[in-house]
């Protein structure tokens, strides 16, 4: 069986902790392992409890999210910060994305959307809110570069696996629709960033926007 997911949440509101909490201890695939109120306490928690995954409010009382991210991977390279906030606008998103966390989600995501984006950072993979990455798509829409240039041929299924990571899918979501193993759904997504010079999910919605692939 696979070792569940080590998580830390970082949120200043006791009702949010109160709530990640319950769902977090209930789940197979995560165990939580520490809580902070502030970004100030960030580093003796993870130090305490040795987290996978930090699950990481922006607007904190003390040290906010994005400064107290930079601390985390400075101290810890290898840890995954999930930010996990109320704010829908893109820059916020890329202040704190920039700052190093491989994801962003609003506090409005599902449990099971929560606890899937752990579990994919945990994996690798950047995840973030379907609402975000229409924020983002729809900015270089308005860019008016969208379409200018030509985007290297993929096969088709490399296109469907672009259209359902547009949709907000996750790898194994993937899988599971186009019927085939998880390993294969990585290895097109390696393919299409190499074929696009792009690192993330995020760079693939956003460059397939500009190619005109797809629109949202």
């Amino acid at each position: 069986m696979t070792e569940a997911v080590r998580v830390l949440v970082v949120d200043d509101e006791a009702l949010v902790r109160h709530a990640l909490r319950a769902f977090l201890t209930s789940d197979d695939r995560v165990t939580l392992v520490g809580e902070a109120s502030d970004g100030s306490e960030v580093i003796e928690a993870c130090k305490r409890s040795s987290p996978d995954v930090i699950l990481m409010d922006i607007k904190m009382r003390d040290i906010g999210g994005v400064e107290a991210t930079r601390r985390v991977l400075e101290w810890n390279p290898r840890c995954r910060v999930v930010a996990l906030t109320t704010f829908t606008t893109e820059w916020r998103a890329l202040e704190v994305l920039r700052a190093g966390a491989c994801g962003y989600l609003v506090k409005n995501s599902t449990p099971d959307e929560i606890i899937a984006a752990v579990v994919a950072a945990h994996a690798g993979d950047r995840v973030v809110s379907p609402e975000i990455q229409s924020r983002f798509v729809r900015a270089a829409i308005d860019s008016g570069d969208v379409g200018k240039t030509h985007a290297p041929v993929l096969s088709d299924r490399e296109h469907q696996v672009i259209e359902l990571i547009a949709q907000g899918l996750s790898n194994a979501e993937i899988a599971q629709e186009l019927h085939y193993a998880e390993g294969t759904v990585k290895a097109d997504i390696r393919r299409i960033n190499h074929a696009w010079g792009v690192e993330n999910r995020l760079q693939i919605v956003l460059r397939a926007t500009e190619f005109g692939i797809i629109s949202i």
